[in-house]
């Protein structure tokens, strides 16, 4: 059976075969086992996404039965709802209603075969490092061998998720953040929620917000009706009306977001961010900080250089901007997060990365300065070094993965060797990192769900993006050759 191995957030695989209810009751089981150091009558909220295997009714043999019916067991009090809802509502709604934590089954962007389960402690934030690695290590010994328990079975409640709690509080952190939120709004908005949780949501906000909004595949499905639910896959969104402000879209499970301008312009979440963060300093804001990962457009680098403001380059995944965030949240502070994937937030938000947030951040703007989105990013990209970003993917066989991460461990005179190339820097937090002349990067990292090396690229031109792109594949497919023929 594969061990449980939580990744950049949680343990995901294929369901039926790295995922399973084993694994869950695993997952679950280490959880109550944390839990129980944090307090004597812990109690963790539930969450999922219309994920196969994922039920509010709790049918047996469902993913949520089993976790559940494992959290009691061990003795913790559960909470969860009579329907899907999104991962930035369970992180609010733990510190809302002072759980001592939460699952989600979820995996999050990843195709309709995946599902997976991720824990958020009782700040609302991925758990960090030093606590999956626990949560880890007590899984696979209880795999290895079930631990029988005398306790009292704890009690389960199913209620409605009070969203319209999470959106009047999501609205009023948008206004703590400096952004004014108009009355009313000129236009409309398209938005796609990928046959995931967030169809509800979006409805709770257009009402609150006065916002007129037309939602495509809303109906949470399991197998989100065989589209893509990777919503950063920008060609499979609708594209917007002439009188919406632009389309946005959601992942199943609503911690992502992307959006695509009436002209078919991307506008990619680092732009997003540069046009809030840009907005902020014109209502002369102070800005405490800003965080993103190694694999992010430099973009936002650039304009907390310019203008002094504490940048935190960091690992991928969520979780590590969580201490940079809540530092902020202490001193009432703005600090902002992004990931090129599509997470953002706030200290005036959740810990977690919220799908919602930015959206409503970016059409107050819009609207308070009477801009379209294209004009936003135009004016962002001219006032601050422009940059072009650009991310694909290099597939291999998984018995190959060992040669590539021999590879990322190369010294810099090997790396200049084999890519005929001056390299500045190396940066190897999380991957390889490649810093050339004039800025131009390269960054390969491994995914934790599939046999994919993730390739990030940015530059001055879309002609040295392509050419970077070119030699970097021609290297790993060389690579894996010799190293293959070598082996044999």
């Amino acid at each position: 059976m594969t061990k449980v191995s939580f990744g950049t957030s949680g343990h995901r695989g294929i369901i039926g075969d790295s995922f399973t209810n084993k694994h869950v009751q695993a997952v679950a089981y280490s959880v109550a086992t944390f839990l129980k150091t944090t307090n004597s009558a812990p109690t963790c909220v539930i969450g999922f996404d219309p994920r196969t295997g994922n039920d509010p009714e709790l049918k047996d043999k469902s993913f949520t039965k089993m976790c559940i019916d494992t959290l009691n067991k061990y003795g913790i009090n559960t909470v969860s709802f009579t329907e899907c809802v999104p991962t930035p509502f369970i992180s609010w709604a733990i510190t809302h209603f002072n759980y001592d934590g939460g699952l989600i089954l979820t995996a999050s962007h990843n195709p309709k075969e995946y599902n997976g389960i991720k824990f958020n402690p009782k700040n609302g934030a991925p758990a960090p490092q030093e606590i999956t690695k626990q949560i880890e290590i007590t899984a696979n010994e209880f795999i290895s061998k079930p631990i029988s328990t005398n306790q009292e079975k704890k009690s389960h409640q199913i209620i409605s998720p009070p969203l319209n709690q999470f959106c009047n509080s999501l609205i009023k952190n948008v206004k703590k953040t400096g952004i004014s939120i108009p009355k009313t709004f000129s236009n409309s908005l398209t938005i796609d929620v990928k046959h995931g949780s967030c169809a509800q949501t979006w409805n709770e906000l257009a009402k609150q917000l006065n916002l007129n909004i037309t939602i495509k595949n809303a109906e949470p499905k399991s197998d989100f009706n065989n589209i893509e639910p990777n919503p950063t896959k920008y060609n499979f969104l609708p594209l917007p009306t002439p009188s919406d402000y632009f389309t946005c879209s959601n992942d199943p499970d609503g911690d992502r977001h992307a959006v695509i301008s009436r002209s078919k312009n991307i506008i990619s979440p680092e732009e997003i961010t540069a046009i809030i963060l840009d907005y902020l300093l014109e209502q002369n804001e102070t800005i405490y900080s800003v965080s993103s990962t190694v694999a992010s457009s430099h973009l936002i680098k650039f304009i907390c250089n310019e203008h002094n403001i504490t940048y935190n380059e960091t690992e991928v995944g969520f979780k590590y901007f969580a201490p940079y965030l809540n530092k902020a949240k202490q001193k009432d502070k703005i600090s902002l997060a992004v990931e090129s994937s599509g997470g953002f937030s706030s200290s005036h938000h959740t810990l977690e990365k919220c799908g919602f947030y930015p959206i409503i951040c970016l059409l107050s703007i819009l609207e308070n300065k009477k801009i379209t989105i294209d004009e936003a990013k135009s004016a962002v990209l001219k006032k601050y070094k422009t940059r072009l970003f650009t991310e694909t993917t290099f597939k291999f066989l998984p018995e190959q993965k060992i040669h590539l991460n021999s590879f990322f461990k190369s010294t810099k005179s090997k790396l200049e060797s084999l890519l005929q190339k001056p390299i500045k820097t190396i940066n190897q937090i999380d991957g390889l990192k490649l810093i050339f002349e004039k800025d131009n990067w390269l960054l390969l990292r491994l995914s934790g769900t599939e046999p994919v090396c993730r390739i990030y690229v940015e530059t001055k031109t879309q002609k040295i993006n392509d050419q970077l792109i070119k030699e970097i594949k021609k290297t790993l497919t060389n690579l894996i050759k010799r190293s293959t023929l070598n082996s044999k």
